[in-house]
């Protein structure tokens, strides 16, 4: 009688599953530093904004209580904003003094008032081009007119004629997380064929449209708010 001897088998994890794993443990960890960093941002913003909107508030008609509320809230989403143009910034890899000069400018129109205003200028607008359909010309020209407070002069007309529009096609249909690329004032996705304004140095891309009518009024980017 033969007698077999079987040995056991053990499945052995292969290099490449090894690697696989270690992507996604070091994935996992940017995700948590650029949350920790994102909500650090957002909370300073918040408390910057607080305090630029209430003493922008008590110099206005809206009031200590208001300006602080929605400074608070302007200061978080701006900063959220500022945190991703700056990784933009890394990946296009632009220079020191460039990165510098664009943080000295964020800082200062966040002390003087100016994006604070411009931010709820946006909201605004966001607001009424979603509910376009139910606005009447009376409500909308009210509207447009509230969006002047900022007080800052945009572009002429024949200027924002000039910014070059790009043709979307498969290569800038996504952004760099892979999520469909979408116009930053109105929230709609981009769609193939379809012709959008780039700014010359941010490279952000707008609907016409949406752009153009931002740039009327104010001389700088909705999105990283580089002035143009």
């Amino acid at each position: 009688m033969e007698f077999y001897t079987h040995t056991p088998h053990f499945s052995v994890p292969s290099a490449s599953r090894a690697r696989c794993i270690i992507e996604r443990i070091k994935e996992a960890f940017r995700s948590a530093v650029s949350a920790s960093f994102a909500f650090s941002f957002a909370l300073v913003g918040t408390l910057l904004g607080a305090i630029t909107g209430s003493l922008v508030g008590q110099e206005t008609e809206s009031g200590f209580l208001r300006g602080a509320v929605e400074g608070a809230f302007s200061g978080a989403v701006f900063s959220i904003e500022v945190y991703e143009s700056s990784l933009i910034l890394l990946r296009l890899d632009e220079s020191g003094i460039e990165c510098l000069l664009y943080l000295i400018e964020v800082i200062g129109g966040l002390l003087s008032g100016r994006l604070v205003r411009e931010q709820i200028s946006l909201a605004m607008l966001n607001v009424i081009q979603s509910q376009m359909g139910a606005a009447d010309s009376i409500f909308e020209e009210e509207v447009q007119n509230f969006l002047d407070i900022s007080g800052w002069k945009g572009l002429p007309e024949d200027s924002v004629e000039k910014i070059p529009t790009v043709k979307i096609d498969t290569n800038n249909i996504t952004d760099a997380s892979g999520e469909s690329a979408s116009c930053l004032v109105c929230l709609q996705d981009f769609q193939l064929e379809e012709m959008v304004r780039s700014l010359p140095q941010c490279h952000h891309m707008f609907h016409l449209p949406c752009i153009d009518e931002w740039l009327l009024k104010h001389g700088s980017c909705p999105h990283c708010r580089r002035n143009l």
